[in-house]
């Protein structure tokens, strides 16, 4: 599949980026904090310079801004569903590794603290 990329028409690359997030929401494989390249290149079926410009084309990003946005978008959910969730909970079962990464990658897309946007909910 690799080598069939370069022809690949515009709506084939578009259904198989479709298809590949449509999986990863599905099985919620962005929860899990070993998601890697790897993991997506599999997903996928093309190697990670394909993989790459299928990101950028379509979501208008790289691979880990790409699964973190979903992470972000995930604890939000969190906190509306269950606000007495400690921030550290949040952040883990979003897939974050580590809180003050999560912490930093919220405040910058939303412009507010994950604690502040959860007080004020």
């Amino acid at each position: 599949m690799t080598e069939i990329y370069s022809y690949l028409t515009e709506e084939r690359e578009k259904e198989l980026f479709d298809k590949t997030h449509q999986i990863i929401m599905d099985r919620k494989l962005f929860l899990d904090p070993k998601f890697s390249r790897e993991t997506y290149l599999k997903l996928v079926g093309l190697n990670k310079n394909q993989v790459a410009k299928l990101l950028q084309k379509y979501a208008g990003t790289n691979l880990i801004r790409y699964i973190n946005g979903m992470r972000l978008d995930y604890s939000l959910k969190l906190m509306e569903m269950h606000p007495e969730y400690p921030i550290k909970a949040i952040s883990a079962d979003s897939g974050f590794n580590n809180t003050r990464t999560f912490y930093r990658l919220f405040s910058a897309r939303f412009g507010i603290a994950p604690s502040e946007y959860k007080r004020k909910s």
